[in-house]
C-alpha cells in the first residue's frame, strides 16, 4: 500500500464522514461524532510512535455510533472493533460504508480492510464481550487501544482499570484544555496530534 495513495484515501473517508455529522441529539438522546480530519492526525501520531501497528493492533471504540472512526482505523490495526448500543444509529453503517467505498473505488484509493467488527451492545455489559469473543477470538484483555467521545469516559476508564490489560492505551476525544485524570492510568500524551481534542491515557502495570 503506498503511503501517498493511503493518505489520499484518509483523506477521502474522512471528507465523506465529516460531511455528515451528527449534532448533540440523535435517535435516542445525546450524540456527537468525531471529526476524522482531527483523528487522522492523531492517528499518524500514535502510528509514527508506534504505540498503534497494523498487524498487531487490536483497537475497540466503546461507543462507535455509525462506525466511521473504526472504518479509518481500519486501515492502521489489526482488528477494529465497536460497540454500539442504539440499533438505528449502528444500522447507519452499512449504506455509508457502501457509499464510501463506491467513491474510493472511482477515485482508485484504497479499500477499506476486512477487518472491522461492529456489534449492537453495552461497552458495560460483560455479554457484550462474550459475543464479541464468539465471533472474533478476542477477549476484554486483548484489546490494545480503547477509544471513546468523552461520553461515558469516567466509566469506561473504570471498566477497563478493573478488565483491561496492564499496558492497555485508552484514547478520549473531545478534551482542550481541562483534562481528566483516572485511577490506575498515567497520562502518555495530553495532546495527540496536535489538535487540542484528544487525550492518551495508559493502564498501569
Amino acid at each position: 500500500m503506498k503511503l501517498h495513495n493511503l493518505r489520499r484515501t484518509i483523506n477521502l473517508a474522512a471528507g465523506y464522514f465529516d460531511g455528515r455529522k451528527v449534532g448533540c441529539f440523535g435517535n435516542t438522546g445525546y450524540r456527537k461524532t468525531t471529526d476524522l480530519s482531527k483523528l487522522s492526525a492523531c492517528i499518524e501520531d500514535l502510528t509514527n510512535s508506534g504505540i498503534i501497528t497494523p498487524h498487531g493492533t487490536v483497537f475497540a471504540d466503546l461507543g462507535c455510533g455509525d462506525g466511521r472512526v473504526n472504518l479509518l482505523m481500519s486501515y492502521f490495526v489489526r482488528l477494529s472493533i465497536g460497540i454500539e448500543i442504539d440499533s438505528e444509529i449502528l444500522s447507519e453503517y452499512e449504506p455509508r460504508k457502501n457509499e464510501l467505498t463506491s467513491i474510493l473505488t472511482s477515485e482508485g484509493a484504497v479499500l477499506p480492510p476486512e477487518n472491522i467488527f461492529l456489534t449492537e451492545g453495552s461497552s458495560l455489559d460483560e455479554w457484550t464481550f462474550d459475543q464479541i469473543r464468539s465471533k472474533t477470538g478476542v477477549e476484554f484483555g486483548d484489546v490494545d487501544l480503547f477509544y471513546t467521545y468523552i461520553t461515558l469516559h469516567d466509566v469506561f476508564a473504570e471498566k477497563i482499570a478493573e478488565r483491561g490489560r496492564p499496558g492497555a492505551y485508552y484514547l478520549v476525544y473531545g478534551f482542550s484544555r481541562v483534562l481528566p485524570g483516572y485511577e490506575s492510568f498515567e497520562m502518555v500524551n495530553p495532546d495527540v496530534g496536535s489538535q487540542a481534542i484528544a487525550a492518551l491515557f495508559r493502564k498501569k502495570g
